[in-house]
């Protein structure tokens, strides 16, 4: 196998507080050249599909854009990709999903681009704090946002002319929604949501049954931002309704961490938690778990998808046993699932220096998402792509899995959206993150290794904010 940079998905940026962020770690993890049972990705790459979608994404073809949504290019498709990667706090933030945007787009180009439209590629780089200017750059310049994610996206909604999401008539396709602002908003459908009012418990509800006396005692650690404390306030809902568990006080911490965690780990201690969730960054957590290992403690973190992470298996054996959920297949398992290897190849052979990540994987499900509404939206159209129509074919899918990147999804209008109940378990193991549950074909493996139980999704009732809503706008 070969060695592949990696960045892995964080759960929130330095200062921004974005969950589902992407950080800064390049640590190498493996990844597999081959694949198993799934043909050779290279060759379906020729083909102009991808993983397990049928049908040809890109070719040739008389395809057009509106004149009066085409941007600064009618005569391509132009596309907005929002990232953060110049930031001076957090040098390449989101690098990996505008990676996994260019080469994407390179590769359909190749075959001859969307219905023989060429997708160009347009920065939207906010760098953290100029998110007013990245949108000033969208409006009037771009077909539509795709594949990208900012850390402030509630930024978006300026409420200024040439500026703002809605006032420009921009749509997204995006790579992550973090605030509720922007998740609950219209103008996007999301290939994996993330909406306010619904979040998925099958993690807590499977390591229960696994380990039932890890989650006896659970309490979560937060970094004092408001975005994160929505994310707080879901994982609180979580355990609650999974039920049998005691939910012990909750702990807030600068969100740009601690010079002793001695106080914070003592507090933990002393409410008897068997376990605790985590919402920041990876770093933080591997100092603070350090340090809880030291103090004595022997519990198991239970940590959403964002510390998947080499940040947290740098932590050593202090990290041994952490338990963490996954909606994507890991890029361990490349071999066994060819759109994760397809993606791997995707970015390697085209983009000089990318990085591969699971943000990557979200970016390119955005993206597939976006062609196969855009193929729709042309044969029903006439050929002519617009806005709206691009919306409602998006919106139109179920059963979204990327070509086989992730977990089935239900992208949907912002009103509609709900969370999945999929995902499986992993573990780190020996310093590597490893499967833990459902093993693959085994109990509890609903198809391709997840777990997707009937009520594994639960309603969030508590204050968690409003998406911003154009009610001119018709999806």
């Amino acid at each position: 196998m070969r060695r592949l940079t990696i960045v892995l998905m964080m759960g929130t940026a330095l200062v921004a507080g974005a969950c589902g962020a992407s950080g800064s770690g390049d640590e190498p993890a493996e990844g597999s050249s081959t694949t198993e049972g799934g043909g050779d990705p290279t060759e379906a790459a020729a083909e102009g599909t991808f993983g397990d979608l049928d049908a040809t994404l890109c070719g040739a073809g008389d395809f057009s854009v509106d004149p009066a949504e085409a941007g600064s290019s009618a005569g391509t498709l132009a596309i907005g990709v929002p990232n953060d990667r110049s930031s001076q706090i957090r040098p390449g933030l989101n690098k990996v999903m505008y990676d996994a945007s260019v080469a994407f787009a390179d590769w359909c180009n190749e075959q001859g681009g969307i219905g023989g439209l060429q997708i160009e590629v347009v920065d939207l780089d906010a760098a953290l704090f100029n998110v007013e200017a990245a949108m000033s750059k969208a409006c009037g310049t771009v077909f539509a946002l795709v594949g990208g994610g900012l850390a402030q996206d509630a930024l978006e909604f300026s409420g200024k002319d040439g500026s703002d999401f809605h006032k420009c008539g921009l749509i997204d396709i995006p790579g992550y929604a973090v605030s509720v602002e922007k998740a609950d908003s219209n103008g996007q459908v999301q290939p994996v949501p993330n909406p306010g009012s619904s979040a998925s418990n099958t993690w807590f509800r499977d390591l229960k049954e696994l380990q039932p006396d890890a989650l006896q005692k659970w309490g979560v650690l937060w970094g004092e931002l408001p975005s994160l404390e929505i994310v707080k306030a879901k994982n609180e809902a979580v355990a609650r309704d999974v039920g049998g568990i005691e939910v012990v006080p909750e702990q807030t911490y600068p969100p740009t961490g601690a010079m002793d965690w001695t106080p914070y780990s003592r507090k933990l201690i002393g409410t008897g938690a068997t376990s605790f969730s985590w919402v920041g960054e990876a770093s933080n957590l591997a100092s603070f778990l350090t340090n809880l290992r030291q103090q004595g403690w022997e519990g198991t973190p239970l940590l959403e998808a964002n510390m998947y992470d080499p940040e947290l298996t740098a932590a050593g054996e202090a990290a041994e046993g952490t338990v963490l959920r996954m909606a994507f297949h890991p890029l361990e398992e490349a071999d066994r699932w060819p759109a994760v290897q397809q993606y791997i190849d995707m970015v390697e052979q085209r983009v000089d220096g990318g990085k591969i990540g699971q943000l990557g994987m979200q970016s390119t499900s955005a993206w597939l998402l976006f062609t196969v509404a855009a193929n729709a939206c042309g044969e029903k159209n006439d050929g002519v792509l617009t806005r709206t129509c691009i919306l409602e074919e998006a919106a139109a899918v179920e059963d979204w899995t990327g070509g086989g990147l992730h977990a089935p999804q239900d992208p949907a209008r912002h009103d509609e959206a709900k969370a999945s109940p999929c995902s499986m378990l992993l573990v780190v193991k020996g310093g590597e993150f490893e499967r833990l549950y459902p093993k693959i074909d085994g109990d509890g493996d609903d198809g391709d290794g997840f777990h997707c139980p009937a009520d594994g999704v639960t309603t969030i009732t508590a204050d968690v904010g409003e998406g911003k809503v154009d009610p001119s706008r018709p999806i």
